[in-house]
Protein backbone atom coordinates (compact mmCIF):
# COMPACT_ATOMS: atom_id res chain seq x y z
CA UNK A 1 0.00 0.00 0.00
CA UNK A 2 1.53 3.15 -1.10
CA UNK A 3 2.45 5.59 1.67
CA UNK A 4 0.02 9.51 1.76
CA UNK A 5 2.07 12.37 1.74
CA UNK A 6 2.14 14.34 4.98
CA UNK A 7 -0.03 17.37 5.86
CA UNK A 8 -1.72 19.31 7.97
CA UNK A 9 -5.74 20.19 7.39
CA UNK A 10 -5.07 23.53 9.78
CA UNK A 11 -1.50 24.69 8.58
CA UNK A 12 1.34 24.45 11.38
CA UNK A 13 2.80 26.60 13.88
CA UNK A 14 5.67 26.41 16.38
CA UNK A 15 6.28 28.08 20.07
CA UNK A 16 4.44 28.67 22.91
CA UNK A 17 2.06 30.82 22.05
CA UNK A 18 1.55 29.11 18.59
CA UNK A 19 3.11 31.35 15.77
CA UNK A 20 1.85 30.46 12.50
CA UNK A 21 4.49 29.23 10.28
CA UNK A 22 2.44 28.03 7.11
CA UNK A 23 -1.10 28.31 6.79
CA UNK A 24 -3.91 26.02 5.57
CA UNK A 25 -3.33 26.95 1.82
CA UNK A 26 0.52 26.13 2.19
CA UNK A 27 1.16 29.18 2.36
CA UNK A 28 4.16 30.55 4.21
CA UNK A 29 3.42 33.08 6.75
CA UNK A 30 6.26 33.88 8.98
CA UNK A 31 9.86 35.52 8.96
CA UNK A 32 11.95 33.16 7.41
CA UNK A 33 16.08 33.34 8.31
CA UNK A 34 18.39 31.04 6.05
CA UNK A 35 22.05 31.30 7.35
CA UNK A 36 23.02 29.67 3.86
CA UNK A 37 21.56 28.46 0.63
CA UNK A 38 18.20 29.87 -0.86
CA UNK A 39 14.74 29.73 -0.35
CA UNK A 40 13.01 28.09 -3.36
CA UNK A 41 8.73 28.67 -3.75
CA UNK A 42 6.60 29.47 -6.30
CA UNK A 43 5.08 32.83 -5.10
CA UNK A 44 6.34 34.58 -2.51
CA UNK A 45 4.12 36.68 -0.33
CA UNK A 46 5.45 39.42 2.38
CA UNK A 47 3.69 42.37 3.53
CA UNK A 48 7.20 44.04 3.73
CA UNK A 49 10.61 42.82 2.57
CA UNK A 50 14.25 43.77 3.96
CA UNK A 51 17.82 43.60 3.24
CA UNK A 52 20.21 40.71 5.45
CA UNK A 53 21.15 43.54 7.48
CA UNK A 54 17.38 44.70 8.40
CA UNK A 55 17.31 47.74 5.96
CA UNK A 56 13.38 48.06 4.78
CA UNK A 57 14.05 47.03 0.76
CA UNK A 58 11.65 49.03 -1.64
CA UNK A 59 11.49 48.78 -5.76
CA UNK A 60 10.02 52.22 -6.21
CA UNK A 61 11.94 54.90 -8.17
CA UNK A 62 12.97 58.16 -6.71
CA UNK A 63 11.48 61.56 -7.46
CA UNK A 64 8.41 62.18 -9.78
CA UNK A 65 7.37 61.21 -13.37
CA UNK A 66 10.41 61.39 -15.81
CA UNK A 67 13.17 62.20 -13.40
CA UNK A 68 15.96 59.83 -14.23
CA UNK A 69 17.53 57.56 -11.37
CA UNK A 70 21.08 57.53 -10.46
CA UNK A 71 23.16 55.93 -6.88
CA UNK A 72 22.42 58.94 -4.68
CA UNK A 73 24.95 57.68 -1.46
CA UNK A 74 23.72 53.89 -2.02
CA UNK A 75 20.08 54.45 -2.30
CA UNK A 76 18.08 55.14 -5.83
CA UNK A 77 18.26 59.34 -6.25
CA UNK A 78 16.35 61.96 -8.86
CA UNK A 79 16.02 65.14 -9.28
CA UNK A 80 13.78 67.65 -11.17
CA UNK A 81 17.17 69.17 -13.05
CA UNK A 82 17.68 65.71 -15.07
CA UNK A 83 14.45 64.57 -16.87
CA UNK A 84 13.77 61.81 -19.95
CA UNK A 85 10.89 62.68 -21.97
CA UNK A 86 9.71 59.50 -23.88
CA UNK A 87 7.09 61.15 -26.02
CA UNK A 88 9.97 63.31 -27.58
CA UNK A 89 13.03 60.91 -26.61
CA UNK A 90 14.47 63.72 -24.52
CA UNK A 91 16.79 64.37 -22.03
CA UNK A 92 16.84 67.56 -20.06
CA UNK A 93 19.49 68.82 -17.71
CA UNK A 94 20.09 71.56 -16.03
CA UNK A 95 23.94 71.73 -16.08
CA UNK A 96 26.37 69.43 -18.43
CA UNK A 97 29.86 69.01 -18.14
CA UNK A 98 31.89 66.28 -20.34
CA UNK A 99 35.68 65.93 -19.17
CA UNK A 100 36.87 63.95 -22.32
CA UNK A 101 38.60 65.32 -25.38
CA UNK A 102 36.32 64.64 -27.65
CA UNK A 103 32.22 65.55 -27.57
CA UNK A 104 30.79 64.25 -30.35
CA UNK A 105 27.42 65.94 -30.98
CA UNK A 106 26.76 64.03 -34.22
CA UNK A 107 25.46 65.93 -37.37
CA UNK A 108 24.87 69.59 -37.38
CA UNK A 109 21.14 69.19 -38.26
CA UNK A 110 20.56 67.70 -34.54
CA UNK A 111 22.44 70.35 -32.47
CA UNK A 112 19.97 73.38 -31.24
CA UNK A 113 21.76 75.93 -28.77
CA UNK A 114 18.36 78.21 -27.64
CA UNK A 115 19.27 81.91 -27.76
CA UNK A 116 19.54 84.34 -30.22
CA UNK A 117 17.86 85.73 -33.40
CA UNK A 118 17.65 84.40 -36.87
CA UNK A 119 20.95 85.17 -38.62
CA UNK A 120 23.12 85.27 -35.54
CA UNK A 121 26.35 83.73 -34.79
CA UNK A 122 28.15 81.80 -31.79
CA UNK A 123 31.01 84.31 -30.63
CA UNK A 124 33.70 83.59 -28.18
CA UNK A 125 35.42 85.81 -25.14
CA UNK A 126 38.75 83.90 -25.61
CA UNK A 127 38.02 82.23 -22.51
CA UNK A 128 35.57 79.71 -23.69
CA UNK A 129 32.02 81.38 -22.59
CA UNK A 130 29.89 82.15 -25.95
CA UNK A 131 27.31 84.14 -26.62
CA UNK A 132 24.75 85.19 -29.71
CA UNK A 133 25.65 88.46 -31.37
CA UNK A 134 24.82 89.58 -34.63
CA UNK A 135 26.42 89.03 -37.66
CA UNK A 136 27.77 91.94 -39.60
CA UNK A 137 29.00 92.72 -42.95
CA UNK A 138 28.71 90.11 -45.60
CA UNK A 139 28.28 87.19 -42.93
CA UNK A 140 32.28 87.23 -42.99
CA UNK A 141 32.91 87.09 -39.21
CA UNK A 142 33.70 90.01 -36.88
CA UNK A 143 31.55 92.72 -34.80
CA UNK A 144 34.11 95.65 -35.14
CA UNK A 145 33.80 98.63 -37.75
CA UNK A 146 36.39 98.64 -40.15
CA UNK A 147 38.67 101.62 -40.03
CA UNK A 148 40.37 104.02 -42.82
CA UNK A 149 39.34 103.70 -45.99
CA UNK A 150 38.19 101.10 -48.38
CA UNK A 151 41.62 98.78 -48.83
CA UNK A 152 43.05 99.87 -45.80
CA UNK A 153 44.67 96.96 -44.29
CA UNK A 154 42.96 97.08 -40.53
CA UNK A 155 45.52 97.21 -37.44
CA UNK A 156 45.12 98.03 -33.70
CA UNK A 157 44.74 101.56 -32.89
CA UNK A 158 44.87 101.99 -29.49
CA UNK A 159 42.44 99.16 -29.04
CA UNK A 160 40.13 100.04 -31.84
CA UNK A 161 40.45 99.17 -35.59
CA UNK A 162 42.77 101.49 -37.53
CA UNK A 163 43.61 102.06 -41.65
CA UNK A 164 46.41 103.82 -42.74
CA UNK A 165 46.68 105.54 -46.51
CA UNK A 166 50.10 104.14 -46.63
CA UNK A 167 49.35 100.12 -45.98
CA UNK A 168 46.49 98.73 -48.36
CA UNK A 169 45.76 95.48 -49.79
CA UNK A 170 44.27 95.27 -53.50
CA UNK A 171 42.21 92.18 -53.64
CA UNK A 172 42.38 92.26 -57.60
CA UNK A 173 45.84 92.32 -57.64
CA UNK A 174 46.44 90.70 -54.85
CA UNK A 175 48.85 93.05 -54.10
CA UNK A 176 49.98 94.37 -50.45
CA UNK A 177 51.93 97.77 -50.51
CA UNK A 178 53.57 99.71 -47.76
CA UNK A 179 55.69 102.56 -47.87
CA UNK A 180 58.07 101.20 -45.46
CA UNK A 181 59.45 97.80 -43.98
CA UNK A 182 62.02 97.66 -41.39
CA UNK A 183 63.92 94.46 -40.41
CA UNK A 184 67.59 93.19 -38.80
CA UNK A 185 69.32 91.90 -41.79
CA UNK A 186 71.73 90.01 -38.81
CA UNK A 187 69.02 87.21 -38.79
CA UNK A 188 69.35 86.56 -42.43
CA UNK A 189 70.75 82.74 -42.73
CA UNK A 190 70.84 79.50 -44.48
CA UNK A 191 69.67 81.09 -47.74
CA UNK A 192 70.54 79.78 -51.27
CA UNK A 193 70.98 82.24 -53.17
CA UNK A 194 70.37 80.73 -56.23
CA UNK A 195 66.27 80.30 -55.74
CA UNK A 196 65.69 84.14 -54.83
CA UNK A 197 64.41 86.45 -57.61
CA UNK A 198 62.80 89.71 -57.77
CA UNK A 199 64.16 91.52 -54.93
CA UNK A 200 63.60 95.51 -55.54
CA UNK A 201 65.21 98.35 -53.89
CA UNK A 202 66.99 97.06 -50.36
CA UNK A 203 68.72 99.53 -48.51
CA UNK A 204 70.26 100.02 -44.70
CA UNK A 205 70.87 96.35 -43.81
CA UNK A 206 72.45 95.81 -40.94
CA UNK A 207 73.90 92.30 -41.38
CA UNK A 208 76.26 92.34 -37.98
CA UNK A 209 74.93 94.55 -35.25
CA UNK A 210 77.18 96.66 -35.63
CA UNK A 211 77.30 98.75 -38.56
CA UNK A 212 75.14 99.79 -42.06
CA UNK A 213 76.67 98.09 -45.14
CA UNK A 214 74.14 99.10 -47.91
CA UNK A 215 72.76 97.50 -50.16
CA UNK A 216 71.11 98.96 -53.47
CA UNK A 217 70.50 99.15 -56.82
CA UNK A 218 66.72 98.50 -58.35
CA UNK A 219 66.52 94.96 -58.15
CA UNK A 220 70.11 94.22 -57.84
CA UNK A 221 72.02 92.97 -54.79
CA UNK A 222 75.49 95.35 -55.38
CA UNK A 223 78.07 96.43 -53.47
CA UNK A 224 78.14 94.72 -50.41
CA UNK A 225 81.24 95.67 -48.29
CA UNK A 226 82.36 92.83 -46.40
CA UNK A 227 84.52 94.86 -44.63
CA UNK A 228 86.84 92.47 -42.17
CA UNK A 229 83.91 91.52 -40.56
CA UNK A 230 84.17 87.50 -40.60
CA UNK A 231 80.33 86.89 -40.93
CA UNK A 232 80.10 88.97 -43.86
CA UNK A 233 81.45 85.64 -45.87
CA UNK A 234 78.29 83.76 -44.96
CA UNK A 235 76.80 86.31 -47.23
CA UNK A 236 79.41 87.06 -49.73
CA UNK A 237 79.65 84.84 -52.94
CA UNK A 238 75.91 83.83 -51.96
CA UNK A 239 74.03 86.82 -54.11
CA UNK A 240 73.52 86.86 -57.55
CA UNK A 241 72.62 90.05 -59.81
CA UNK A 242 69.26 89.25 -60.45
CA UNK A 243 66.09 90.76 -61.01
CA UNK A 244 65.16 90.87 -57.41
CA UNK A 245 62.06 93.61 -57.20
CA UNK A 246 59.52 92.55 -54.13
CA UNK A 247 61.88 92.06 -51.71
CA UNK A 248 62.28 94.89 -49.22
CA UNK A 249 63.03 93.83 -45.69
CA UNK A 250 63.21 90.06 -44.42
CA UNK A 251 62.78 88.91 -40.65
CA UNK A 252 63.92 85.67 -39.10
CA UNK A 253 64.37 82.43 -41.39
CA UNK A 254 65.34 79.15 -39.91
CA UNK A 255 65.87 75.60 -41.43
CA UNK A 256 64.10 77.02 -44.63
CA UNK A 257 65.15 73.43 -47.12
CA UNK A 258 63.29 73.45 -49.89
CA UNK A 259 64.01 70.57 -52.55
CA UNK A 260 62.70 70.71 -55.95
CA UNK A 261 59.07 70.87 -55.61
CA UNK A 262 58.82 69.78 -51.86
CA UNK A 263 59.13 71.20 -48.64
CA UNK A 264 60.77 69.01 -46.21
CA UNK A 265 62.05 71.50 -43.63
CA UNK A 266 59.73 74.17 -41.24
CA UNK A 267 58.92 77.07 -42.69
CA UNK A 268 58.50 79.65 -40.14
CA UNK A 269 57.75 83.33 -41.04
CA UNK A 270 57.54 85.63 -38.76
CA UNK A 271 58.16 89.49 -40.32
CA UNK A 272 56.46 90.39 -42.82
CA UNK A 273 56.13 88.49 -46.78
CA UNK A 274 56.64 91.65 -48.74
CA UNK A 275 54.13 93.06 -51.38
CA UNK A 276 52.35 90.13 -52.86
CA UNK A 277 52.81 87.93 -50.29
CA UNK A 278 54.14 83.74 -50.67
CA UNK A 279 53.58 82.87 -53.73
CA UNK A 280 53.95 79.20 -55.28
CA UNK A 281 53.44 78.56 -58.78
CA UNK A 282 53.87 74.81 -59.19
CA UNK A 283 53.06 71.73 -57.42
CA UNK A 284 54.03 72.03 -53.79
CA UNK A 285 53.87 69.46 -50.98
CA UNK A 286 54.65 71.15 -47.64
CA UNK A 287 55.53 68.23 -44.78
CA UNK A 288 57.18 70.25 -41.81
CA UNK A 289 55.16 72.43 -39.45
CA UNK A 290 53.35 76.60 -41.41
CA UNK A 291 53.33 79.40 -39.23
CA UNK A 292 52.54 83.11 -40.92
CA UNK A 293 52.74 85.45 -38.15
CA UNK A 294 52.13 88.40 -40.42
CA UNK A 295 49.94 90.09 -42.47
CA UNK A 296 51.14 88.72 -45.85
CA UNK A 297 49.49 86.17 -47.97
CA UNK A 298 49.93 82.56 -49.73
CA UNK A 299 49.12 82.20 -53.16
CA UNK A 300 49.32 78.69 -55.09
CA UNK A 301 48.77 78.80 -58.08
CA UNK A 302 49.56 75.16 -58.58
CA UNK A 303 48.60 72.17 -56.57
CA UNK A 304 49.38 72.80 -52.84
CA UNK A 305 49.41 69.98 -50.39
CA UNK A 306 49.51 70.80 -46.72
CA UNK A 307 47.72 67.16 -45.82
CA UNK A 308 51.07 65.55 -44.16
CA UNK A 309 51.67 68.87 -42.37
CA UNK A 310 50.96 68.28 -38.40
CA UNK A 311 50.19 72.06 -38.03
CA UNK A 312 48.58 74.35 -40.13
CA UNK A 313 47.42 77.47 -38.11
CA UNK A 314 44.76 79.63 -40.41
CA UNK A 315 43.04 82.85 -38.86
CA UNK A 316 39.68 83.32 -39.59
CA UNK A 317 40.21 86.70 -40.59
CA UNK A 318 43.31 86.49 -42.59
CA UNK A 319 41.65 83.37 -44.55
CA UNK A 320 40.73 84.23 -47.91
CA UNK A 321 39.36 81.61 -51.11
CA UNK A 322 38.47 83.29 -54.21
CA UNK A 323 35.30 82.08 -56.01
CA UNK A 324 31.82 82.34 -55.19
CA UNK A 325 29.42 85.08 -54.69
CA UNK A 326 28.70 87.25 -51.74
CA UNK A 327 27.01 85.80 -49.16
CA UNK A 328 27.51 81.74 -50.33
CA UNK A 329 29.24 79.25 -48.51
CA UNK A 330 31.54 76.83 -48.50
CA UNK A 331 29.68 73.27 -49.25
CA UNK A 332 31.24 69.78 -49.25
CA UNK A 333 30.44 66.86 -51.14
CA UNK A 334 31.45 64.46 -48.08
CA UNK A 335 34.27 63.37 -49.88
CA UNK A 336 36.45 66.73 -49.22
CA UNK A 337 35.83 68.25 -52.01
CA UNK A 338 34.16 71.98 -51.48
CA UNK A 339 32.32 74.42 -53.64
CA UNK A 340 30.61 78.06 -53.19
CA UNK A 341 27.01 77.59 -52.63
CA UNK A 342 24.17 80.06 -51.83
CA UNK A 343 23.62 80.30 -48.54
CA UNK A 344 20.62 78.98 -46.74
CA UNK A 345 19.57 78.81 -43.14
CA UNK A 346 21.46 81.38 -41.71
CA UNK A 347 19.64 84.46 -43.56
CA UNK A 348 21.93 85.00 -46.67
CA UNK A 349 19.56 83.28 -48.71
CA UNK A 350 16.55 85.07 -51.09
CA UNK A 351 13.67 84.65 -49.97
CA UNK A 352 11.05 83.49 -52.26
CA UNK A 353 7.41 84.63 -53.30
CA UNK A 354 6.02 88.22 -51.37
CA UNK A 355 6.27 89.47 -48.08
CA UNK A 356 4.79 87.60 -45.59
CA UNK A 357 4.70 84.38 -47.23
CA UNK A 358 6.55 81.43 -44.97
CA UNK A 359 9.48 79.70 -46.69
CA UNK A 360 9.44 76.24 -48.27
CA UNK A 361 11.79 74.40 -50.22
CA UNK A 362 11.04 74.05 -53.80
CA UNK A 363 13.26 71.67 -55.83
CA UNK A 364 16.28 73.55 -54.62
CA UNK A 365 15.37 77.07 -53.90
CA UNK A 366 13.42 79.20 -51.74
CA UNK A 367 9.51 79.55 -52.81
CA UNK A 368 6.68 81.23 -50.89
CA UNK A 369 2.55 80.88 -51.21
CA UNK A 370 -0.19 83.59 -50.84
CA UNK A 371 -1.73 80.80 -49.34
CA UNK A 372 0.17 80.24 -46.31
CA UNK A 373 1.69 83.66 -44.57
CA UNK A 374 2.99 84.98 -41.45
CA UNK A 375 1.65 88.60 -39.83
CA UNK A 376 4.59 89.11 -37.12
CA UNK A 377 2.41 91.90 -35.72
CA UNK A 378 -0.40 89.70 -34.38
CA UNK A 379 2.02 86.56 -34.42
CA UNK A 380 -1.12 84.70 -36.39
CA UNK A 381 -0.38 82.11 -39.06
CA UNK A 382 -2.87 81.45 -42.10
CA UNK A 383 -3.15 78.56 -43.82
CA UNK A 384 -5.66 79.29 -46.86
CA UNK A 385 -5.73 75.34 -47.92
CA UNK A 386 -5.89 71.97 -46.05
CA UNK A 387 -3.54 71.25 -42.86
CA UNK A 388 -2.13 67.56 -42.34
CA UNK A 389 -0.86 66.51 -39.49
CA UNK A 390 -1.11 63.07 -37.01
CA UNK A 391 -1.23 64.90 -33.98
CA UNK A 392 -3.07 68.59 -33.31
CA UNK A 393 -2.78 70.61 -30.49
CA UNK A 394 -5.22 73.45 -29.76
CA UNK A 395 -3.58 76.03 -27.71
CA UNK A 396 0.31 76.74 -26.39
CA UNK A 397 2.05 76.73 -23.63
CA UNK A 398 -0.36 77.68 -20.22
CA UNK A 399 -2.95 77.98 -22.72
CA UNK A 400 -2.83 73.79 -23.80
CA UNK A 401 -6.69 72.86 -24.13
CA UNK A 402 -7.03 70.24 -26.90
CA UNK A 403 -4.56 67.17 -28.80
CA UNK A 404 -6.16 65.29 -31.35
CA UNK A 405 -4.47 62.68 -32.26
CA UNK A 406 -4.83 59.40 -34.51
CA UNK A 407 -4.12 55.84 -33.73
CA UNK A 408 -3.98 52.73 -36.56
CA UNK A 409 -4.57 48.93 -35.05
CA UNK A 410 -5.46 45.33 -36.82
CA UNK A 411 -7.00 42.70 -34.46
CA UNK A 412 -7.24 38.96 -35.76
CA UNK A 413 -9.15 37.16 -32.52
CA UNK A 414 -11.65 37.13 -30.66
CA UNK A 415 -9.57 37.68 -27.01
CA UNK A 416 -9.79 40.90 -24.91
CA UNK A 417 -7.15 43.19 -27.00
CA UNK A 418 -5.36 46.67 -25.90
CA UNK A 419 -6.06 48.79 -28.96
CA UNK A 420 -4.63 52.00 -27.82
CA UNK A 421 -3.30 54.08 -23.89
CA UNK A 422 -2.90 57.22 -23.03
CA UNK A 423 -0.61 58.73 -20.05
CA UNK A 424 -3.27 60.42 -17.18
CA UNK A 425 -0.83 63.02 -16.55
CA UNK A 426 -2.50 66.49 -17.05
CA UNK A 427 -5.54 64.50 -18.68
CA UNK A 428 -9.45 66.14 -17.55
CA UNK A 429 -10.82 64.10 -20.49
CA UNK A 430 -10.81 62.10 -23.36
CA UNK A 431 -13.29 61.75 -26.89
CA UNK A 432 -12.68 58.60 -29.14
CA UNK A 433 -14.01 58.41 -33.08
CA UNK A 434 -13.80 54.81 -33.69
CA UNK A 435 -14.47 53.73 -37.28
CA UNK A 436 -14.20 49.13 -37.20
CA UNK A 437 -14.28 48.00 -40.39
CA UNK A 438 -14.27 43.64 -41.25
CA UNK A 439 -13.96 43.79 -44.66
CA UNK A 440 -14.36 39.54 -45.16
CA UNK A 441 -18.01 39.95 -43.36
CA UNK A 442 -18.76 42.84 -45.35
CA UNK A 443 -19.01 44.64 -41.56
CA UNK A 444 -18.25 48.14 -40.53
CA UNK A 445 -19.39 50.00 -37.34
CA UNK A 446 -18.59 54.02 -35.98
CA UNK A 447 -18.60 54.32 -32.20
CA UNK A 448 -18.13 57.95 -29.89
CA UNK A 449 -16.96 56.73 -26.76
CA UNK A 450 -16.89 60.28 -24.18
CA UNK A 451 -14.71 59.54 -21.11
CA UNK A 452 -14.07 61.68 -17.85
CA UNK A 453 -11.23 60.63 -15.64
CA UNK A 454 -10.22 62.63 -12.41
CA UNK A 455 -7.79 61.22 -9.68
CA UNK A 456 -7.21 57.49 -10.79
CA UNK A 457 -11.44 56.98 -12.02
CA UNK A 458 -12.61 57.07 -15.40
CA UNK A 459 -16.19 57.02 -16.43
CA UNK A 460 -17.37 56.64 -20.03
CA UNK A 461 -20.25 56.27 -22.28
CA UNK A 462 -20.51 54.93 -25.86
CA UNK A 463 -22.55 57.37 -28.18
CA UNK A 464 -23.37 58.05 -31.60
CA UNK A 465 -23.22 54.23 -32.48
CA UNK A 466 -24.14 53.10 -36.13
CA UNK A 467 -23.87 49.68 -37.55
CA UNK A 468 -23.79 47.92 -41.33
CA UNK A 469 -23.80 44.35 -41.40
CA UNK A 470 -24.26 43.67 -37.45
CA UNK A 471 -22.16 44.04 -34.90
CA UNK A 472 -18.40 44.58 -34.94
CA UNK A 473 -16.58 44.04 -31.83
CA UNK A 474 -17.19 45.70 -28.09
CA UNK A 475 -15.17 48.10 -26.43
CA UNK A 476 -14.23 49.54 -22.46
CA UNK A 477 -11.68 51.82 -21.05
CA UNK A 478 -9.61 50.92 -17.72
CA UNK A 479 -7.32 53.19 -15.56
CA UNK A 480 -3.98 51.35 -15.59
CA UNK A 481 -1.45 52.15 -12.50
CA UNK A 482 1.85 53.26 -13.42
CA UNK A 483 5.12 51.02 -13.06
CA UNK A 484 8.58 51.78 -12.99
CA UNK A 485 8.17 50.74 -17.03
CA UNK A 486 5.07 52.84 -17.93
CA UNK A 487 3.25 55.32 -16.37
CA UNK A 488 -0.58 55.69 -15.62
CA UNK A 489 -2.32 55.33 -18.38
CA UNK A 490 -6.42 55.08 -19.74
CA UNK A 491 -6.38 51.80 -21.90
CA UNK A 492 -8.59 51.53 -24.60
CA UNK A 493 -9.89 47.99 -24.64
CA UNK A 494 -11.72 45.37 -27.26
CA UNK A 495 -12.99 42.32 -27.90
CA UNK A 496 -14.17 41.47 -31.34
CA UNK A 497 -16.71 39.39 -32.17
CA UNK A 498 -15.00 37.40 -34.95
CA UNK A 499 -11.41 36.53 -35.85
CA UNK A 500 -11.75 37.85 -38.79
CA UNK A 501 -8.97 40.57 -39.29
CA UNK A 502 -10.68 44.24 -38.19
CA UNK A 503 -9.21 47.24 -38.75
CA UNK A 504 -9.57 50.13 -36.48
CA UNK A 505 -9.12 53.55 -37.72
CA UNK A 506 -9.18 55.66 -34.35
CA UNK A 507 -9.12 59.97 -33.34
CA UNK A 508 -8.47 60.49 -30.13
CA UNK A 509 -9.23 63.47 -28.58
CA UNK A 510 -7.73 64.58 -25.29
CA UNK A 511 -8.34 67.33 -22.81
CA UNK A 512 -5.68 68.85 -20.63
CA UNK A 513 -6.47 69.04 -16.42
Amino acid sequence: MAAEKFNALKGFSVGIPAIDVIDSNGNIVTNVVVPSGNVTANKVYANHYYYANGTPFSSDPAGTNTEVQFNNNGVLGASANFTFNTTTQTVSVSNFSASGNLVNLGNVDNLQIDGGLNGYVLQTDGAGNLSWTAQTGNGGGGNGVPGGSNTQVQFNDAGAFGGDSGFIYDKDTNLLSVDYIGGDGSNLSNITYANITGIGNISSIDLDGNAQHVLYGNGVFAEIDTGTISNYANYAGNVTISAQPNITSVGTLTSLNVTGTTQTGNLSVNGDIGADGLIVTGPSQFIGNITLNSIGTFTGSGPVNLASSPNVNLTLANLHIDGGINGYVLSTDGAGNLSWTAGSGGGNGVPGGSNTQIQFNDSGSFAGSPYMTFNKSDNKVNFAGEVTANVFTMGSGSFEFRTSEICIANTTSTSNIELCQTPVEDLAALDYVIIATDEFSGKRQYLNINAVYYNTDVVYNETSALYIGGLVTDYDLTYVPGDVFLPARIVLWVTPATTNQITYKIMVQRYRD
